[in-house]
C-alpha cells in the first residue's frame, strides 16, 4: 500500500514560519518594540501563529494570550509584531495575516483583535495608518500618553 503525504498549499502573500525562524528574528530585531535585540525568538510565550512572507521581507505575529493572564483581562487575538520591509502594501497583508489566523485557530476570542502602535517610534504622521485602512480603528475608551490601542472585529 503507497502512502500519500498530505500537506497544507500555502497561497497569498504569507508562509508559516515558527518564532524561532531566523529571518523573521533578523526583521524583529529592526523592529521598535523588540525587547532582546539578537534573540532566537521574537514572540511571547502561549499560543502564537507566525507569518513570513516568501521573500522573506515581512513578518506578522499573532498571540491569542489566556484573558485571565492578561493585564487588560481583553481576549483577542493579538498582532504582537507587524514589520514590513518589502513592496506589498502593508493593509493588504495585514487582512491576509487576519484571514491566515481565523483559518488556523477555529475558536475565536470574545474581544476581536488588538495591537498598540507607539506614536512617537514611527515615522509616520498618522500613526497605525495601515491598520485602518485593513479595518481596525482607533480603541478611544483607552488613553495612554505614547500609545495608540487599535481593534479590529474577528472575520467569521
Amino acid at each position: 500500500m503507497s502512502q500519500i503525504a498530505l500537506f497544507e498549499v500555502e497561497t497569498g502573500a504569507w508562509r508559516r514560519t515558527t518564532k524561532f525562524d531566523r529571518r523573521a528574528a533578523a526583521l524583529a530585531d529592526r523592529h521598535y518594540s523588540r525587547r532582546t535585540v539578537g534573540s532566537p525568538q521574537f514572540m511571547p510565550p502561549g499560543r502564537t501563529l507566525v507569518l513570513i512572507t516568501e521573500a522573506g521581507d515581512a513578518v506578522w505575529g499573532t498571540h491569542w494570550p489566556d484573558a485571565a493572564l492578561t493585564l487588560d483581562g481583553i481576549d483577542a487575538w493579538r498582532c504582537s509584531i507587524f514589520r514590513n520591509e518589502g513592496p506589498l502594501l502593508s493593509s493588504a497583508l495585514i487582512v491576509e495575516a487576519m484571514e491566515r489566523t481565523a483559518a488556523t485557530w477555529r475558536e475565536r476570542p470574545s474581544d476581536g483583535w488588538l495591537t498598540f502602535v507607539a506614536k512617537d517610534k514611527v515615522r509616520s504622521t498618522n500613526p497605525g495608518f495601515c491598520f485602518l485602512k485593513a479595518g481596525w480603528w482607533v480603541d478611544r475608551g483607552w488613553e495612554h500618553p505614547k500609545l495608540i490601542r487599535l481593534r479590529a472585529e474577528v472575520m467569521p
